[in-house]
């Protein structure tokens, strides 16, 4: 995905003999999920919104399964975000940074603000976002393994960010 080769990303994961894989923070996601991520960012609306609406089943069941875990919050949100369900992806993001304060959890809550910042980007919420990514880049703990991580060199290539390149304010923050 970082070398924007979506259809060879997309073609592992189909390939994979596994439902469910481990990519977000909070467990597994269905295939599904990455298929339709890797579709979005190829530009192929309509197949990945047929792979988000079947993840978005699992990702709810899983929410339903533990309503207080604030990743799936966070992942539910990113999920929306990606469909493009604006005002539910904000209120699920929220919602785990919510249930998960950094002044709680320094770690975990630091990324389920990570989160969050991306579900702003993608929803168009740059006012919110980029004050965000802002404060996290100066914040420890602010580095996974995964698409919302906040470090200079994501924001700088992963397509998850493309939102937000022609904003001149997010220009000066990945300089």
């Amino acid at each position: 995905m970082l070398d924007r080769d979506f259809a060879g990303a997309a073609e592992v994961v189909s390939d994979s003999g596994l439902s469910e894989l481990s990519y977000l923070n909070g467990g597994f996601q269905p295939k599904s999920f990455l298929i339709g991520v890797a579709a979005l960012a190829a530009n192929d609306g309509a197949t990945a919104q047929t792979n988000f609406a079947s993840a978005a089943a699992d990702l709810e069941k899983a929410l339903e399964a533990a309503p207080e875990a604030a990743d799936r919050h966070a992942n539910l949100g990113l999920l929306y975000a990606f469909m493009g369900r604006r005002d539910e992806a904000v209120r699920e993001g929220c919602r785990a940074v919510e249930l998960k304060p950094e002044s709680k959890d320094a770690n975990d809550g630091v990324i389920m603000n990570c989160c969050l910042a991306l579900i702003y980007a993608r929803v168009g919420e740059n006012d919110l976002a980029i004050p965000l990514i802002q404060r996290l880049l100066e914040t420890p703990g602010a580095v996974d393994s995964v698409d919302y991580s906040i470090t200079l060199n994501d924001l700088r290539y992963r397509w998850e960010w493309d939102g937000l390149r022609s904003d001149a304010r997010f220009q000066k923050l990945i300089r």
